[in-house]
């Protein structure tokens, strides 16, 4: 598959650790990313510095779910892949 800015992407866990490595890796590669995270400060953080979307999601809770990918698919179409990199932090 190639990736570039018809790719649009959903990392969960994507403000921080390795989901963020993998936000930044499609970002770098001309992605659109979309970011599911619980942290809000650092979701927007790196969301606004990858020119991406933030939505706040609890991963654990479908209609969080839900209500995520609604807000990412207006900001930048129809996911074409989800990297599940949301863990339980400290």
């Amino acid at each position: 598959m190639q990736i570039s800015r018809e790719t649009p992407i959903v990392v969960t866990g994507g403000a921080s650790g390795l989901g963020e490595a993998v936000a930044r890796a499609f970002a770098a590669a001309g992605a659109p990313v979309g970011i599911f995270d619980l942290n809000q400060e650092r979701g927007e953080a790196v969301a606004a510095e990858l020119g991406g979307t933030y939505a706040r999601v609890d991963v654990s809770d479908p209609e969080s779910v839900r209500a995520g990918f609604a807000k990412l698919r207006g900001a930048q179409g129809q996911e074409r892949i989800l990297m599940n990199c949301a863990g339980i932090g400290s």
